[in-house]
């Protein structure tokens, strides 16, 4: 029997480890005095959210390059779609990239997490490569999207499985008729796309999403993605690195390290993306205000909302350059990125409406892209 290589990375805003890690450091100043008490991220959802959990399964070989840079610079426009389709979703989103026995991998993972900017990070960090045969492991593919990730049971849980060679089955894992046929029972959506215009490609994603109660649909094999760039682009982007800059991540040296890399991937993404994921965190929920926070462990949101007291958080929690403030130099320099974090996010909103509305007159019609084919199943399964 084969054996398959599989790489799996955790989502750290749901990862429990972390969030002890950060407990731990949130200790009083002086000792003798009581902690402040931190919980694991629950798996509930909050009263008057709705559960979404979305997992892209993407074939990552060699052909499939196109397809992979277009859906880098589109994650952010589809995940703004899906708050403005439901403005109370508690989303998170997985990754499965997939290639085949004999590549450096056969299924590498990302958890599903609420953590947007470590998965555009990982998305980033995919690259086009291997493959050679036609059939590629989308029996391991699947296996993984059904059994590794930690579906929600009160979530609307749906699946874009994209590719562009049929299924290679190799036996360690149940075919991809059977576990599309117990992803239908399970009430998870299997959504298939197909780029390119492979007939036994078509014959499969078909099954698949007839099976998985989900749409197929059929794209170029570039991807198809037309991303519009803006005159607002760049005033965006750059407004939304201030807002990053003010940011004070809590816990240990490698929350900060991981906060970092997010950073990194996304300021390496074009302009578009970086107003695009602008609009993401700008995007209001119905209890009116920003839709999202950027980072799980900021204290200063966590100090303007009143979650965290000041008083109670450890040196050793904070970055290197505010361990030695004094408690009142520390509130002082917390204020004052709030009050430059508030000034920001103002411009920041009011030009993502002016972008929004400029999108909305330069849309065009064409048989559509990936981001097209994935948004038009959002529309009709997040409603049902």
């Amino acid at each position: 029997m084969p054996t398959r290589q599989r790489v799996v990375t955790y989502g750290f805003s749901t990862a429990a480890a972390a969030t002890i890690t950060v407990a731990a450091l949130l200790q009083p100043w002086r000792g003798g005095e009581a902690g402040i008490a931190q919980r694991p991220e629950p798996v509930q959802v909050a009263s008057g959210r709705h559960a979404v959990d979305v997992v892209f399964a993407v074939d990552t070989t060699a052909s499939m390059d196109g397809l992979i840079e277009g859906a880098k610079r589109t994650v952010w426009s589809i995940a703004t779609h899906i708050r403005k389709t439901d403005p109370d979703a508690d989303l998170r989103i997985g990754l499965v990239a997939y290639r085949d026995i004999g590549d450096d991998y056969v299924t590498r993972d990302l958890m599903l997490t609420s953590d947007l900017d470590r998965v555009f990070a990982e998305l980033s960090s995919f690259r086009a490569s291997g493959g050679g045969d036609i059939p590629e492991d989308v029996d391991a593919a699947l296996d993984d999207t059904l059994h590794k990730m930690a579906w929600r049971d009160d979530a609307k849980k749906l699946v874009f499985l994209v590719g562009d060679a049929p299924p290679a089955s190799r036996g360690d894992v149940p075919r991809f008729d059977l576990t599309a046929r117990e992803a239908g029972d399970r009430g998870i959506v299997l959504n298939t796309i197909r780029c390119g215009y492979d007939r036994d490609t078509e014959v499969a994603w078909r099954q698949i999403a007839a099976l998985g109660h989900g749409q197929f649909s059929t794209i170029n094999h570039e991807g198809g993605v037309q991303q519009i760039a803006t005159p607002y682009d760049d005033d965006l982007a750059r407004l939304s690195a201030r807002i990053d800059s003010t940011m004070v991540i809590v816990g240990d040296d490698g929350e900060r390290e991981a906060y970092r890399r997010n950073m990194a991937a996304a300021a390496d993404a074009p302009a578009p993306a970086k107003a695009d994921r602008a609009m993401y965190y700008a995007t209001p929920t119905t209890k009116g205000g920003p839709g999202g926070a950027r980072a799980k462990h900021d204290l200063v949101g966590a100090m303007a909302t009143g979650a965290v007291d000041v008083d109670g958080v450890a040196p050793a929690a904070l970055p290197e350059d505010l361990r030695a403030m004094d408690k009142p130099t520390l509130k002082a320099e917390l204020t004052k990125r709030g009050a430059e974090r508030a000034e920001a996010q103002g411009k920041l909103e009011k030009l993502v409406h002016e972008r929004d509305a400029y999108l909305k007159a330069q849309a065009g019609s064409g048989e559509g892209g990936f981001d097209d084919k994935v948004k038009a199943a959002l529309d009709e399964q997040l409603k049902n």
